[in-house]
């Protein structure tokens, strides 16, 4: 059997990064950046102002203070987006809201709560005030947001392979960027198999059990960014899955769940055999031990196109592993990002997994910040079962091969973000 390791080097060898589109910014969320962005604009284009008051000559208000007011003559109201009409000259100010272009002649700008301006007004002044006392002396540049103070034309904002989030949206937006380069979000074709199946909602009987995994895997390809394309469920037979599976040959790749244990019934790895290659056939981990990785070869017009192919695990906790350790890394490459690693943290064990395995063992895991100091409970299973574990989890800790876990252990606790 291979090792998670090696099956995760052999995974990744065989995904390409999918080819980059131009889009609409607001498409474009999660998605990763395909090229470097420089800012077209320094910004603000001009001297702006920082908060709501007056715009000033600091040398008419030399010396003010609460007992010296300097009595100026208010000679315009501007408003942001509005460009001023008259010069801030020798005794004259110009009242001036938040990001309102500076005037000609002003150097600073007085806030409203440093003059006679109502403490308690909202919205105008209905006094229409025609003079004002300030009561501060303040320096040249003040309360101004000076030309290119956030950004200069030309500079680099944001480099190829960052990914595209809220705070990365409001940049570009600011830079006045509508449509950006992004690699494009994978397509995924999604299948169940087995007889047993059924869908939620029907009476369950003897022999049988709900399909829980095609939504299972539809929601972690949206998570992770992909677009996901349910097929159904395939039935135990070579024609029932063959169909199935040809049907999703126009994604980017295929995920199936069950059927690719060592049964007579478990026909992924043979129909993969005759129409392409597996690559991994079971790997040295579990639970999730029996998946397999391999491609579908699609012959068309003389050209062959090779559609990856995951089979994961048919029980729950096996095909959720399989997909957090394995799919999850290859998702990532075809979307663009840099870095497909999955973050560890270390953290204290709270309890013990004494037992040695032949097999590197996942546990579902409970991560907790305790004073600081991260912490890791273990069996969270051990009164209400796997499922309760599985519901409650927050994370998973990889138990090496013939390694044990002891209470006070140091471990490398993986945590997940769904």
């Amino acid at each position: 059997m291979t090792t998670y390791q090696e099956a995760l080097k052999i995974v990744l060898e065989h995904i390409n990064t999918l080819e980059i589109e131009e889009k609409p910014l607001g498409e474009c969320l999660g998605q990763v950046l395909a090229e470097d962005i420089y800012s077209d604009y320094s910004l603000p284009l001009m001297d702006t102002s920082g908060p709501d008051g007056y715009a000033v000559r600091s040398a008419d208000i030399n010396g003010a203070g609460k007992n010296t007011p300097a009595v100026l003559d208010i000679i315009e109201i501007v408003r942001a987006g509005v460009m001023p009409k008259n010069k801030v000259t020798a005794g004259t100010v110009i009242r001036i809201m938040t990001g309102s272009i500076v005037p000609e002649g002003a150097d600073c700008v007085v806030r409203f709560e440093d003059t006679d301006e109502p403490a308690n007004k909202s919205g105008p002044n209905i006094n229409n005030p025609t003079k004002v006392k300030i009561y501060v002396d303040q320096k040249s540049g003040t309360n101004v947001n000076k030309a290119g103070k956030n950004i200069k034309k030309g500079t680099l904002v944001l480099t190829k392979g960052c990914v595209i989030g809220p705070a990365q949206f409001s940049v570009l937006t600011t830079i006045g960027k509508n449509v950006v380069k992004v690699y494009r979000r994978p397509v995924i074709a999604v299948i169940s198999t087995g007889d047993e199946l059924i869908e939620p909602g029907q009476p369950l009987t003897p022999g049988k059990a709900y399909d829980c995994n095609t939504g299972t895997v539809k929601a972690l390809v949206s998570h992770y960014g992909g677009i996901p394309k349910i097929y159904g469920i395939a039935r135990d037979t070579k024609e029932s899955l063959l169909a199935t599976i040809r049907k999703g040959l126009s994604a980017d790749a295929i995920i199936t769940s069950g059927g690719v244990s060592k049964g007579d019934y478990d026909l992924v790895r043979l129909i993969l055999e005759e129409a392409g290659k597996v690559f991994l056939a079971r790997i040295n981990m579990g639970p999730g031990a029996s998946f397999a990785f391999g491609e579908y070869h699609v012959q068309s017009k003389g050209k062959t196109r090779i559609v990856p192919v995951f089979g994961l695990s048919g029980p729950p906790a096996g095909c959720m592993i399989n997909f957090e350790t394995m799919v999850r890394p290859a998702l990532l490459k075809m979307l663009g990002f840099p870095n497909t690693d999955h973050l560890l943290i270390e953290a204290i064990a709270e309890d013990a997994m004494p037992e040695k395995r032949q097999m590197a063992f996942v546990c579902w895991t409970e991560l907790r910040l305790v004073n600081n100091q991260y912490r890791v409970r273990f069996n969270l299973n051990s009164e209400k079962g796997p499922l309760f574990s599985l519901a409650n989890t927050n994370s998973m800790t990889i138990v090496p091969i013939d390694g044990e876990v002891k209470a006070g252990d140091k471990v490398q606790v993986m945590p997940l973000n769904w």
